[in-house]
């Protein structure tokens, strides 16, 4: 799942809480509401969470009944896009009277505040409906960067080790990493004058600490500015304020009709401080900058060099600050009711609009940048940029206004005027669906009923917007891009089964049979057919067997085909250059040839519930999954596109730009229908309860193994990251734990309860990718090797209480607090991307704490 503290990397859907199951990204987990489409609330961008998935904030947590999770393929019986499974959110129509619950939290450093509400009312109407209402109210202030917390300061970068006549591996991960070719005061990272860095003040240079540095790659250990940008300003969790109202009406207009309304509105207003600019080596300065020492003039001279290529950390000029609201209104009417035959029926409308916008200030104008990065001294002995003195009036720009970047701080306002601006982006979802089902039993057979369901759907779905003209043109350091405009229309009819085929007989205490089909037709990708067969078998009342196998589509949506082009940046090693890191722009964007994923999945599990020996109180179940998705829609990401074109791929190469020196300074990164992804696993839940000492003790345990998590790309080459606990580079290409779990037991007497919970997340390895020591494949002479790459396991305690103030049935206080990682366990500190640990695993706000009340009347 994704939330605040897992996605405030990125402007793009701060603030949206995901669901992601099976670890297939969060576009292939179907979400509902009461069994009905819910419209989708985030837009493209660069970050964790997919474009086009439904933000589980828009219903108020007062006005929540239960939520179904229907893990495996699920496209045949629920509609396409239940690729990894369903949750389908089932709103508590039964409420009468008042509930709702205040709490405050806040860490153990006192950063990430946060204030929530809850409310929510329900009544009868005139005997024969109900309406409920309900909202939500919460305010969280977020938390510092990664350097407020203890652990961040001897976090571990990637030092490259090229030679490796030394004895040492090709990646060594070294603790208090910073740059090595880019630094706050700026510094010179090629030909003779390499290694001068300039002085705050901007007037001298001298010999820059490189700490521990091999010579090649990004990063060093030690020396430098002490600090690594990329976990500078991005906050571990970002602000965010909530606002959420639900109501619905079911009212009987006869005894057979039942009419149903809904209206839901919810609106997220987050911000994030973003990446500030890290220039590794790619400015050129030219000898007659006039910004530039005396003392550096004269050493280029007598070196005889006109140029040098300079690196910088933008700290000076802020990091990119972003402010992102996103409003989401639905509206639902249908009728529902039943025929003289016992036959249901229901038809629903739904109209859904997401409005986004997002705001980026101060992100920097990369053209406006170089223009005024090289200045010139004019012939009345100003200072200007070149292009307004040399001999060509074309490219004349009367805005532009020389930059001095050496040292700190040494810029006008008016050169930083002109190189840094406003990325805006405004975009709109829209949803329509009309649906309608009948279901009822055809005949009555030997071991029961029957049943039979029919039913279809229209959908419409579209996305446009408008973005300032520089996104636009891909002029920004980093932006959303270009606006979207794009839409698909969907027609979808199914047929459902349920045939039981025995009864009260010998090991066949009941054995039922069902099955499904579904027929999806996309306007932009043509039709496809789902189906479902499956079986559930009791032996005895105590044991019931499952087992599903079905076939499930995905096509892509509109965001995956129109989606223009944007930019962001990541860290990749270039094979061709010995493995030296480097940051190169990485462009992303849609694809309109793309075409539907399809899935195999397969599902088996047992549940036992024994009524002997006095295990009456235990309930143990396990289920099997097997999904084998094949095109899958992602991108091959930057680091295997370059991999591939050092292996002889030329088509990719095409995909990467290097500068004269050979430097990546961009990958082509869009959507593809990549080969295959596949993933096996089981799920363990064991529930026992039993009396004691004049109360009642319940422990309950989930656990999930991952046998798998593979993708094989284009060319054939698998990749599997069961077992991968290093960040995601992107909504698909992270990885899971083997063994991850939460055992949790409680204790209840009378009005107070308390209970612990303990989460589990087995050891690992940082990369697949990599060979560490550890492993019997590992050698400092191969390219992959790394000095650390095993991941220890964690387990993070966890613990609440609750005490019932008043209790007399019709009305309820409860006061309730909660402590969350009470061990105060720091996470790994070596797993570096933009946080030297993985946010979607570990815990990085340490100890917090939560108090609050609930009630009802």
């Amino acid at each position: 799942m994704n939330t605040s503290s897992t996605n405030a990397i990125y402007a793009s859907n701060i603030g949206a809480t995901t669901a992601d199951l099976r670890a297939l990204g969060a576009n292939r987990t179907l979400v509902l509401i009461d069994g009905r489409r819910v419209v989708a609330a985030t837009t493209q961008g660069g970050s964790m969470v997919p474009a086009n998935v439904v933000d589980l904030n828009q219903v108020p947590t007062s006005l929540v009944g239960r939520a179904e999770v229907v893990t495996g393929g699920a496209s045949a019986a629920y509609g396409s896009d239940a690729v990894a499974g369903v949750v389908n959110i089932i709103l508590d129509k039964q409420l009468r009277g008042f509930r709702g619950s205040m709490q405050y939290g806040v860490t153990e450093l006192g950063d990430n505040k946060e204030y929530a509400i809850s409310l929510a009312y329900g009544a009868a109407v005139n005997e024969r409906g109900s309406f409920i209402i309900g909202g939500d109210f919460s305010d969280a202030k977020g938390a510092g960067d990664c350097y407020s917390r203890d652990w961040c300061l001897p976090g571990r970068a990637a030092v490259s080790n090229p030679n490796r006549n030394n004895g040492l591996p090709a990646t060594i991960l070294l603790p208090m990493g910073s740059i090595a070719t880019a630094t706050k005061n700026g510094i010179i990272t090629a030909g003779p004058l390499a290694g001068q860095e300039f002085a705050p003040d901007g007037l001298s240079t001298y010999a820059h600490n490189y700490g521990v540095y091999y010579g090649a790659g990004l990063f060093q250990s030690g020396g430098g500015d002490m600090r690594h940008p990329f976990y500078e300003n991005i906050p571990l969790a970002a602000p965010t304020r909530r606002i959420t109202l639900l109501g619905a009406l079911d009212y009987e207009l006869t005894d057979s009709i039942k009419l149903i309304a809904e209206f839901s509105y919810a609106n997220v207003k987050a911000s994030t401080i973003g990446a500030q600019t890290r220039d590794t080596g790619s400015i050129i300065i030219q000898r007659d900058n006039p910004f530039l020492p005396s003392s550096v003039v004269t050493a280029m001279t007598t070196a005889g060099v006109s140029s040098f290529n300079f690196g910088r950390i933008g700290q000076d000029l802020g990091p990119a600050t972003s402010k992102v609201e996103r409003a989401t209104t639905r509206i639902v009417g249908g009728l529902e009711g039943t025929l003289p035959n016992g036959w249901k029926w229901n038809a629903y409308y739904q109209y859904g609009r997401t409005d986004y916008s997002q705001r980026q200030q101060n992100t920097r104008i990369n053209d406006n940048f170089t223009r005024a990065v090289d200045a010139v001294r004019a012939p009345n002995g100003s200072v200007v940029c070149r292009i307004n003195a040399d001999a060509n009036p074309a490219n004349d720009d009367p805005a532009c206004s020389p930059l001095n970047l050496f040292g700190q701080y040494r810029f006008s306002p008016a050169a930083k005027a002109y190189t840094y601006g406003l990325a805006t982006q405004d975009t709109t979802i829209s949803q329509h669906v009309a649906a309608a089902t009948l279901s009822g039993n055809l005949a009555e057979l030997w071991a029961g009923p029957l049943s039979f369901a029919v039913g279809g759907e229209y959908r419409n779905d579209r996305a446009f917007g408008t973005a300032d003209p520089i996104s636009t043109a891909l002029r920004f350091y980093t932006s959303p891009g270009a606006p979207i405009d794009g839409e698909i229309d969907v027609k979808e009819g199914f047929v459902e089964l349920g045939l039981p085929l025995a009864r009260g007989l010998t090991l066949l205490h009941s054995l039922d049979v069902n099955g499904a089909v579904r027929v999806t037709d996309y306007s932009t990708s043509g039709s496809v057919t789902t189906w479902k067969v499956g079986a559930t078998w009791e032996p005895a009342r105590q044991l019931r067997l499952r087992v599903t196998r079905s076939r499930d589509i995905r096509a892509p949506n509109v965001f995956e085909l129109y989606g223009p082009r944007q930019t962001s940046f990541q860290t990749i090693s270039d094979p061709t250059r010995g493995n030296a890191s480097v940051l190169p722009l990485s462009i992303l964007g849609g694809n309109a040839d793309l075409k539907p994923e399809v899935a195999d999945t397969f599902t088996a599990g047992v549940v036992f519930q024994p009524d002997f020996l006095g295990l009456d109180r235990l309930r143990v179940s396990v289920d099997y999954y097997d999904i084998d998705l094949q095109g899958a829609i992602s991108t091959l990401g930057s680091q295997l596109i370059v991999n591939l074109c050092a292996a002889g791929r030329a088509e990719l190469c095409a995909q990467v730009t290097r500068d004269a020196n050979g430097v990546i300074t961009s990958v082509s990164n869009t959507n593809l229908n990549l080969n295959r992804v596949q993933t096996r696993g089981v799920d363990i839940e064991l529930a026992y309860n039993m009396p004691l000492f004049d109360g009642r003790i319940s422990t309950r345990l989930l656990a999930t193994h991952v046998m798998n998590l593979k993708t094989t790309d284009q060319t054939g080459t698998v990749i599997d990251r069961a077992g991968q606990m290093g960040p995601p580079t992107a909504p698909s290409t992270g990885g899971l734990p083997k063994w991850s779990g939460t055992a949790q037991l409680t204790y209840e007497q009378g009005p107070f309860s308390i209970s612990g919970q303990m989460r589990y997340i087995s050891r690992g390895v940082r990369d697949v990718l990599l060979v560490g020591p550890d492993d019997p494949r590992y050698s400092t002479t191969r390219p992959d090797s790394v000095n650390l790459n095993r991941v220890r396991p964690y387990a993070y305690l966890n613990l609440n209480a609750q005490y019932a103030i008043l209790d007399d049935g019709a009305r309820k206080i409860e006061l309730f607090g909660a402590v969350s990682n009470v061990l105060n366990t720091d996470p790994p500190n070596y797993l570096p991307l933009f946080s030297p640990t993985n946010p979607v695993l570990y815990d990085m706000l340490g100890r917090s704490y939560r108090i609050g009340a609930r009630f009802a009347f």
